[in-house]
């Protein structure tokens, strides 16, 4: 990253602050940019809430790294609330990986690649779980389950009941 360059995950998240306090809508609009060491790279995009659907919001474990904010009891709760009741929704939750994005805080902390992971409700025991590994060189997977598991309030859901989309 050259001199001056700002990292594109702190360009994404200004982007949702803004989103945020202005009171817009999807999040999946976002359309900024920030430049990478080669070429610029898109901001990470999230399906879509769906139609009707509640957006649930964005939990960035990456954020303000390597100090970040744990989830708070009710992270999860607009989505297994949508689950329970077959509403429409959406929840994005952005983790580290193990793979080193290449970028660095602006105190030399090395930042991790994100895995970025979409649940949807779709309806009644329908939910859409996308999960985008490329950032750190995996593959976008989907899955389509009938449920969720819950560990703890601060730990984030676990799928079940899930076949490949």
């Amino acid at each position: 990253m050259r001199r001056g360059q700002v990292p594109r995950r702190i360009v994404a998240a200004l982007g949702l602050v803004v989103l945020f306090a202005g009171g817009c809508g999807s999040i999946a609009s976002t359309s900024a940019t920030a430049p990478s060491a080669s070429h610029p790279t898109p901001a990470p995009t999230y399906p879509p809430v769906p139609v009707g659907g509640t957006d649930c919001g964005v939990y960035d474990a990456i954020s303000g790294w390597p100090t970040t904010i744990p989830p708070g009891p009710t992270t999860y709760s607009c989505l297994t609330e949508a689950l329970v009741a077959g509403q429409p929704a959406r929840l994005v939750l952005i983790s580290p990986s193990n793979v080193d994005s290449g970028h660095k805080t602006s105190d030399g902390y090395p930042i991790p690649a994100g895995i970025v992971t979409t649940y949807r409700v779709l309806g009644p025991s329908r939910l859409e779980v996308t999960t985008d590994r490329h950032e750190a060189g995996g593959l976008v997977t989907v899955q389509n389950c009938t449920g969720l598991a819950q560990t703890a309030p601060e730990s984030p859901p676990v799928p079940r009941g899930c076949k490949p989309g």
